[in-house]
């Protein structure tokens, strides 16, 4: 019984290492079935430099400003292994449609994925919405 605990622990590091360690790529994350798509009235150059400055806990984990694809990582927390967020900004209209996927770093199911989403799909939209500084000369 004991022998089974110890496995079940090497398991359980094993896959926190794995996690910890992985990093989103443009070229090498795929969007997931996965995906919530937006608009938005920016542009997709101003749409794409405003996700850059995307806050905590996402943080951007690659870019590629000729494609306008990013992919947002969040971390490993106590009830998920972490997800990768890739993020393709393409031109609709006047504005932007913004198309949001959402894949573990490791393997996760039920309703931690479907919130996780939902909440970066929120700080995406609510970076977008922010207003940007403004300079003053003198």
């Amino acid at each position: 019984m004991q022998q089974m605990w110890i496995f079940i622990l090497i398991a359980i590091a094993l896959a926190y290492v794995i996690s910890f360690s992985r990093k989103g790529s443009v070229r090498g994350t795929s969007m997931p079935g996965r995906q919530e798509s937006f608009t938005s009235p920016a542009s997709p150059a101003a749409v794409f430099a405003a996700v850059r400055q995307i806050g905590t806990p996402f943080k951007v984990d690659d870019a590629e400003e000729a494609t306008k694809m990013l992919v947002l990582s969040s971390p490993v927390t106590l009830f998920s292994w972490g997800f990768f967020y890739p993020v393709h900004i393409m031109p609709a209209g006047t504005g932007s449609r913004i198309v949001v996927g959402c894949s573990s770093k490791l393997i996760q199911i039920g309703p931690v994925v479907t919130n996780a989403h939902s909440k970066c799909v929120a700080a995406i939209q609510a970076t977008l919405s922010a207003a940007p500084a403004r300079v003053v000369n003198g």
